[in-house]
């Protein structure tokens, strides 16, 4: 292919549904501090301290003094310490969020499943449009590589751009618009490289679970058996502290942030957390638990993950920045930024080049109108539907009592 032919691609691929590119970039940078956008927003987020103790037994005397008659459905501590400890309650059948400071188990606040977060990742994840939302979005990640690669054939001797200086920027002037396009674009290389890799990913195990194709680990056979068996009459649930000392001793080097009930006797007590893995998300070590005893049916630690589970549970840290503390998160959402103007940047010089010989109609093509429809549609379905959260009818968790 001659440079004309790379030019060509290139502008194909960023016009082709730039405007959704453009608002999955930014979607998804705003997604990487959605819980610091929170944090600045409402008091109820943020912990008193930044301690890395979790009082358990106070969180739940708490929880019992207040929240007499809900069930827990989970408990979350995030990876910043500076966030406050999220309780899951099913409360008279209805999902209710309750914000604690981990260490002294004081209420900062309650609230709802729709959130800042909450919409910025239904949004960022699969335009709150499901199965083919999640397909379009990760689809992108394929015209995400076709931009990378054709920058090195469109901007000749592209290496000496990192330290020259950008012209400019002038609203109708498109050479500022192309200096700080490439100038950019040349410091966001290697962030795009990762974003489009880790979204192709995401497009290969979309297709994994549309075609039922297992590709992470099994249960262990103890839980499996556990789950077949008959279970107990009028046997009562362990309490959050016992879950906790329970799967710590089990996985003594586990920072718990994560414990989970099942809806029925048979199902186990999810234990998860951090083992000081590289790039490992919360997910990848786990302890199951007997629900009536806290006896340990299985430890699944990160560490033994099989190759294909270790890439899934890589991604999300890989792809978002959380797995370094706010440091990481604060330059994910910088390059992210910087992706973002690219591609608008992009789209404006497009405009800039054809203006005097196009109507803004025949510029956009069909292409153009598909991509700006969908991005309407998704954010206005977004914000419809991001609030929907229901509760499971049989919850097998404590009754909170004072």
């Amino acid at each position: 292919m001659n440079a004309k032919q790379w030019f060509n691609l290139h502008s194909w691929a960023g016009l082709f549904v730039g405007v959704l590119l453009f608002v999955v970039c930014l979607s998804g940078t705003l997604a990487t501090l959605s819980h610091e956008i929170e944090y600045l927003t409402d008091s109820k987020y943020r912990a008193l301290t930044s301690s890395s103790i979790t009082n358990y037994q106070a969180i739940e005397n708490t929880l019992n003094k207040h929240y007499s008659g809900a069930q827990v459905l989970y408990l979350q501590r995030h990876k910043q310490e500076y966030l406050a400890l999220e309780v899951a309650l099913k409360i008279d059948d209805a999902f209710r969020f309750i914000y604690l400071d981990a260490a002294t188990g004081h209420v900062l606040g309650e609230g709802e499943w729709a959130r800042a977060s909450r919409f910025l990742r239904n949004w960022h994840m699969y335009l709150s449009m499901g199965w083919i939302g999640k397909l379009i979005v990760t689809s992108l990640s394929i015209l995400l590589v076709i931009l990378l690669v054709s920058s090195f054939y469109v901007y000749r001797r592209w290496w000496q751009g990192f330290f020259k200086k950008p012209a400019q920027l002038v609203l109708d002037k498109r050479n500022g618009w192309s200096n700080w396009h490439k100038f950019l674009g040349l410091w966001s290389m290697w962030f795009m490289a990762i974003i489009a890799i880790t979204g192709l990913w995401y497009l290969i195990e979309h297709g994994l679970q549309t075609a039922k194709i297992k590709h992470y680990i099994a249960p262990p056979v103890a839980v499996s058996e556990f789950k077949k068996q008959i279970p107990t009459v009028n046997a009562t649930p362990i309490s959050l502290t016992q879950a906790y000392n329970a799967a710590q001793q089990a996985f003594p080097t586990l920072d718990i942030r994560y414990i989970r009930y099942g809806n029925k006797k048979n199902q186990p007590i999810e234990v998860r957390g951090y083992n000081d893995d590289i790039l490992l998300r919360l997910r990848a070590n786990r302890v199951y638990l007997q629900p009536t005893t806290g006896t340990v049916l299985a430890v699944q630690k990160g560490e033994d993950l099989p190759l294909i589970p270790r890439i899934k549970d890589t991604a999300d840290p890989l792809h978002f920045g959380n797995f370094a503390g706010l440091g990481t998160k604060l330059i994910w959402a910088l390059f992210g930024g910087f992706m973002s103007f690219v591609s608008a940047a992009g789209i404006y010089m497009s405009w800039l080049r054809v203006k005097r010989k196009k109507t803004v109609f025949e510029w956009l093509g069909i292409s153009g109108y598909v991509a700006i429809g969908l991005a309407i549609f998704s954010l206005t379905i977004t914000g419809v539907s991001f609030s929907e959260r229901s509760v499971p009818k049989s919850l097998y968790s404590p009754i909170l009592s004072e």
